[in-house]
């Protein structure tokens, strides 16, 4: 017997393989393949994995292939023999859903299962045949319509046209007019509605600072509820807010020191609010914040992607959502955003980021550096970064032991007020100080402390 053959009837039936005595009911086995991962049937076989065999004939194989191509659409298919066996390789179908005289069937672990409606519908949309950000929204009109936000998006895409807000509209995919009529898809509604909520109940970004691990303490929360773009943009503010940032002093420039990359969280967060799944209710994209670690969770688990490849490819379940935010500068169609994640947080000695997926949630974890490490480096003394007018002033007064406002207007070539703002700041940021003279005339200033 060939080993093959004796693999596939050591490991018995299972998500890949079916065996079958004759012919009766394949059809529904070669939908429920093409409608999974592919697969194989091994023809004379019974389910209890004894051989039986089968006459193997050119009668036989066109009348498998011809119930293979009276699927919807055709299954391909393809034969290999062995002695009385007939193996049926089945390829996963680049036209899903596939059907069959019985309906809509899917491989399930070792059996095929026929589907529901509501389960045919659920696969279209995993596949991605249904999108939400491309579906018709008959009850969005004008009346409901931002036309600030749009001019917002316009302005930020640096797109010049003279266009009316119809066919402008229209030229971008955000909507379409039939017989007459214009109709606004979905896209347009997460980004230009006045009211998203109205329309979408779940299509909001909850943020979440905690004071402990287990989430017994909450800080502070912020449901943020404006567009897209809002969302992302209030979202990063408030992880700004309530995360540290340390300075280190290294001669007259300051090196912040984030105890979360910026970029790393702005990445997951955009990547959560542009990939969640929208037709998922009761759900929203939540940010935790905990002492020491963020969480980024997304309604909606791997799409069209299997875990084994994921970070190598890339696959988008709303494309019109991406394109907007590709088109203001926000996101690549390269798809790289897992690998920016990982690469910040390396550059910044921090682990990569850890990422955790089900079937209805994606979930990124960011481990950051310890408040008491960031606590100790804050600690040195803070500098600003100076302009070239500073440095030269600050060579001025180590040659001289001090400046005061007219000399710094004169070897800075600026005017009073600039030289005043420019002073201050070197005095609040700590390298200077203050020994005499009155505020707006010759007041003089010295080093606090020595400057390499």
């Amino acid at each position: 017997m060939d080993e093959k053959i004796k693999l596939f009837l050591q490991e018995g039936e299972g998500y890949k393989v079916e065996y079958k005595e004759s012919v009766k009911d394949i059809d529904k086995e070669l939908v429920s393949f093409a409608n999974a991962s592919g697969g194989i049937i091994l023809l004379g076989v019974s389910d209890k994995s004894e051989i039986k065999g089968i006459n193997i004939t050119n009668n036989l194989k066109s009348q498998i292939q011809d119930i293979a191509n009276n699927c919807q659409p055709k299954v391909n298919v393809s034969f290999e023999e062995y002695d009385n066996l007939l193996l049926i390789k089945i390829s996963e179908g680049k036209n899903k859903p596939y059907s069959c005289a019985k309906g809509f069937f899917l491989r399930v672990g070792p059996n095929s299962q026929k589907m529901t409606r509501d389960e045919i519908l659920q696969f279209a949309i995993d596949e991605g045949i249904v999108r939400f950000d491309e579906i018709i929204n008959t009850k969005f009109t004008f009346d409901d319509f931002d036309e600030n936000r749009f001019r917002d998006f316009i302005n930020r895409a640096n797109l010049t046209v003279n266009l009316n807000t119809e066919d402008l509209l229209t030229n971008l995919g955000l909507a379409e007019s039939s017989a007459g009529e214009f109709f606004f898809k979905n896209v347009a509604v997460l980004f230009f509605a006045k009211n998203i909520k109205k329309f979408h109940p779940s299509a909001f970004t909850t943020c979440l600072l905690y004071g402990s691990h287990d989430r017994s303490y909450i800080i502070d929360r912020k449901d943020f509820e404006g567009n897209l773009i809002e969302q992302l943009e209030n979202s990063i503010q408030f992880v700004q807010r309530n995360t540290m940032l340390a300075y280190q002093i290294k001669t007259l420039k300051r090196k912040e020191i984030p105890q979360y990359p910026m970029e790393a969280i702005r990445e997951a967060i955009l990547n959560a609010i542009a990939h969640r799944d929208y037709f998922e209710h009761g759900s929203n994209v939540f940010v935790h914040i905990y002492p020491d670690n963020i969480e980024v969770i997304n309604p909606g688990g791997l799409f069209r992607i299997k875990p084994e490849d994921f970070g190598r490819i890339s696959s988008r379940r709303n494309e019109k959502v991406s394109e907007i935010f590709r088109m203001i500068g926000w996101m690549e169609r390269a798809g790289t955003g897992i690998k920016r994640m990982m690469d910040a947080m390396v550059r910044n000695g921090l682990k990569e980021p850890k990422f955790e997926f089900s079937e209805r949630f994606f979930i990124a974890t960011f481990k950051g550096h310890p408040r008491e490490k960031l606590s100790e480096i804050a600690k040195g003394e803070e500098v600003i970064e100076l302009n070239e007018r500073q440095k030269r002033a600050i060579e001025y007064v180590k040659e001289r032991g001090e400046i005061t406002t007219s000399e710094y207007m004169k070897i800075a070539n600026t005017s009073r007020r600039t030289a005043i703002r420019d002073l201050n700041n070197l005095v609040n940021s700590g390298i200077l100080k203050i020994v005499g003279g009155i505020v707006g005339k010759d007041r003089r200033y010295i080093l606090k402390f020595n400057v390499p």
